[in-house]
């Protein structure tokens, strides 16, 4: 007669085969084949490189040193990311994982709704985001005139099938966003905002920017317009008009540097300036009026 100890050991034992068994039989190319499937459905210029793929538990995928790519240039690094199936869809035609993945001191926590089994099927993804460095994404890194630093937090959604179809739409928010501009404008290079804040839409290669405002010590105002996004990321076609009003702090400053007739500093204060910016990312043309 077996005894409990003889059961449960060769218990033990077979679960112990079969997680060996997942582990080293992993089909961690299929799946990076599958998930770059996924990312040329939004942009056929992504693609996704992962140090490691290994299952996990509860059910799931464990992703290590995640290089998210676009061109075959780095737009951000994650330190690890996991995905775990809604066990109760995965015999459903539409199937949801949740999913959690960190980078740049942050955190990205979402959901994915998937329709079908294929790499090109309606897909829609919903995503919060939390305490993102700006300073550390490789995407903010690009050949622009300026350098951003702050906290990153708001929500995102991808709504769509394969690229140019679906539409991505945001609302972002940077509390303490700070502001270094690479080459000093009228004698200004820093500035500071206590609150940024962004809602955009992309689609059919344009990012629209339904409004940009932004507050802070020395400036308020407001942006929107359109990008025409192109590759590389920082020859994309700027489309923006905005107004700006300077604080007194700043005004003050300007009547210091800005040339006689340009603008009438006296009133800037109150009415602010309006501007138009056109060109691209790395070489706008900026005008007043």
């Amino acid at each position: 007669m077996i005894s409990v100890k003889a059961i449960f050991a060769y218990l033990l034992f077979a679960l112990l085969a079969t997680t060996l068994f997942l582990i080293l039989r992993f089909p961690d190319q299929a799946i990076k084949a599958y998930v770059d499937g996924r990312l040329a459905a939004i942009d056929p210029s992504l693609n996704m490189v992962a140090k490691t793929i290994r299952p996990a538990l509860p059910p799931g995928l464990k992703m290590i040193d995640v290089d998210l790519n676009r061109d075959g240039v780095r737009l951000a690094h994650f330190e690890d990311a996991r995905v775990s199936p809604d066990l109760a869809t995965l015999l459903q035609d539409k199937k949801q994982v949740r999913f959690q993945a960190h980078i740049a001191d942050g955190t990205i926590n979402g959901r994915a709704t998937m329709q079908g089994v294929g790499p090109s099927g309606p897909l829609r993804v919903e995503a919060d985001i939390s305490e993102i460095r700006l300073e550390k994404l490789d995407a903010i890194k690009t050949k622009v005139p300026f350098t951003l630093s702050g906290a990153l937090k708001g929500r995102m959604t991808h709504d769509g099938a394969r690229a140019p179809m679906g539409m991505t739409s945001g609302l972002l928010t940077v509390p303490d966003l700070h502001i270094t501009l690479k080459a000093p404008f009228f004698g200004i290079t820093d500035l500071v905002m206590d609150q940024a804040e962004a809602e955009f839409t992309v689609s059919r290669g344009s990012l629209r920017l339904k409004s940009l405002t932004f507050d802070g010590p020395m400036l308020e105002g407001k942006i929107t317009g359109t990008i025409e996004l192109r590759h590389p990321f920082e020859q994309s076609r700027l489309n923006l008009t905005g107004n700006a009003k300077p604080r007194p702090e700043l005004v003050a400053r300007l009547q210091e540097t800005i040339p006689q007739g340009i603008v009438n500093t006296r009133t800037l204060g109150n009415r602010g300036l309006t501007f138009r910016v056109r060109g691209s990312i790395d070489n706008p043309d900026m005008s007043m009026r």
